[in-house]
């Protein structure tokens, strides 16, 4: 790499760098030490390979130099390695938030029993939810047999909140593989979420509430109620879990990615269910 000069010591050891531009414009009896640089960015021979990335994109450098715990200079890692890393961590990422495990790319060539083998437990999860929705749905199956114009709704009202969940998740991966988001500011950003989902989940629920006015007539105009409070619910909910459980994972020092996908669109389910029929069971007194 003709871009960067580290400078070292006696023993080795990283004082300091100069840039070939630099070196070849001053005199050529300059001393290093008058126009290095001693302020060098550097990582550690234990240093993980994501936060390498992170630091080459972070000051926008070409190389980024490798010392051991005596500061002694060992090698260097360069933008086009950074570049091999990126793409791996953001291909497991996002292998992890489809909830297809976060090691193997789709190859034509992989077996179908081998596909199955590593797809079936990220689902496992679901189906778990799956079963519990279907306990609370039992469970206000009283609602249903009064209202059966209720059971009309349900997909559109789980449905909005899976995606609320997935765009917001998206959108905190992003941020935490960028190092844009600051993990300190935990509960500002929850509650930025929070507020982003409220008033998303208000527009769509006040559209939806309308729209069932119109198909039902305004002798239901409960059932307009109750789905247009079940659809704010449902994606304030699907917003502050899509940013907390990532956030706390992120804290405890857990892979994010495994917190998103599968896990997100579950809870997010149960919860829809059951604020659905809550509050049917509270405006329409059933």
């Amino acid at each position: 790499m003709p871009f960067y000069l580290y400078v070292i010591g006696d023993f080795g050891h990283l004082k300091g760098v100069v840039s070939l531009r630099q070196l070849v414009v001053v005199p050529p009896d300059t001393n290093l030490k008058s126009i290095m640089n001693i302020e060098v960015v550097n990582v550690r021979t234990n240093t993980d390979q994501e936060q390498v990335a992170k630091i080459v994109a972070h000051y926008n450098i070409l190389a980024v130099p490798v010392v051991d715990e005596s500061n002694k200079l060992v090698g260097i890692v360069t933008v086009d390695d950074v570049i091999d890393i990126i793409h791996e961590e953001a291909t497991e990422d996002i292998l992890k938030m489809a909830g297809v495990g976060g090691s193997v790319e789709y190859i034509e060539t992989q077996t179908i029993f081998k596909s199955i083998r590593r797809r079936l437990p990220w689902l496992l999860a679901s189906w778990f939810g799956g079963i519990i929705a279907c306990y609370v749905v039992g469970y206000f199956e009283q609602s249903l047999n009064k209202y059966i114009y209720l059971a009309t709704f349900m997909p559109i009202i789980m449905g909005m909140g899976g995606n609320v969940g997935t765009q917001t998740s998206a959108s905190i991966m992003r941020g935490l593989a960028t190092g844009r988001i600051n993990i300190s500011r935990i509960w500002h950003i929850i509650f930025k979420e929070l507020t982003i989902g409220f008033f998303l989940g208000f527009f769509y629920g006040a559209m939806l509430s309308l729209f069932t006015q119109f198909k039902y007539g305004h002798e239901l105009w409960e059932i307009g109620m109750v789905v247009g409070f079940a659809m704010i619910c449902s994606m304030t909910v699907a917003a502050t879990l899509a940013s907390s459980i990532p956030l706390v994972f992120h804290r405890f020092n857990i892979d994010p990615a495994i917190a998103t996908g599968p896990f997100v669109t579950t809870f997010t389910d149960i919860l829809s269910v059951f604020f659905y029929f809550k509050i049917a069971t509270l405006l329409l007194h059933l």
